[in-house]
């Protein structure tokens, strides 16, 4: 509703299932099929126009801009732009990061900038949760000459953080960077947006440094702004296991709804 509150933009709906269409999520164009093969196959049809088009240029310079002002925000806790911004800085364009499900998940895809193909990993088709650290393990032993960053939020990485002992036993030097909100987040997002409040989605953290150290890897918290960016350097340098705890202000989260909602109008 906040995306289209007038219901007047024009949807094309491309998923496995037929769309659920209300008066603000009316579909111009339904799609039904695989998502990775319809996308292939409109690619096919636009790739000999290589230019993109006025539109395709101002959302560009629309998502370069709110990373760049992240880039520059010094507020404590961090913005999810600030974290998404240092995080590209840290690694190069053939280093892989690995997305966990979650509030994270929107940030991250919205505003990571990839390079290379399979660099940015998201379980977006089943969003399974807590999959990023496994999975950075398996990318890791995959690519070993490449570095490898989880990002995942509290609850995900809380989900088999255990994972750490088969890292360390194995010494597969990854890097988890938690972003810490002490909620499920994306459930409370859903929930502010649809019932104007939420309930029953917060919880207590452990002291992630400690929880790192007893299992034998390395522990940091993110306890100032300009700390982020030299952590996971440094990190990612050291060649062993490492995990990272960053404060994050998912106020930010409301404000994008809100602002998604004024686009109102054409691009």
């Amino acid at each position: 509703m906040r995306i289209n509150p007038k219901g007047d933009k024009q949807i094309i709906h491309i998923h496995r299932y037929p769309a659920g269409v209300n008066a603000h999520y009316h579909v111009m164009v339904g799609i039904e099929g695989s998502i990775s093969e319809s996308l292939d196959a409109l690619f096919q049809e636009v790739q000999a126009t290589p230019r993109l088009s006025s539109i395709d240029t101002k959302i560009t310079r629309l998502i370069w801009e709110e990373l760049e002002r992240g880039r520059k925000d010094n507020s404590y806790p961090l913005k999810p732009q600030r974290i998404v911004a240092d995080i590209r800085t840290a690694l190069g364009e053939e280093d892989i990061v690995l997305v966990d499900t979650g509030a994270v998940k929107m940030w991250m895809a919205r505003l990571y900038p990839t390079y290379r193909p399979n660099t940015c990993l998201i379980s977006n088709g089943l969003s399974t949760m807590a999959f990023a650290f496994p999975g950075a393990i398996s990318a890791k032993l995959a690519f070993p000459e490449r570095k490898v960053l989880a990002a995942v939020g509290d609850a995900g990485f809380l989900m088999n953080s255990q994972e750490l002992e088969t890292a360390v036993r194995e010494k597969i030097p990854v890097v988890v960077l938690v972003w810490v909100d002490g909620s499920y987040g994306l459930i409370k997002w859903k929930m502010d947006i649809e019932l104007g409040h939420h309930s029953h989605v917060d919880f207590g953290n452990p002291d992630f440094v400690k929880l790192a150290e007893s299992y034998g890897a390395k522990g940091y918290a993110i306890k100032r702004t300009e700390d982020l960016l030299p952590t996971p350097q440094r990190a990612l340098m050291d060649n062993t296991i490492s995990v990272i705890a960053c404060p994050v202000d998912y106020a930010q989260n409301m404000v994008l709804t809100e602002k998604l909602g004024e686009l109102t109008q054409p691009l």
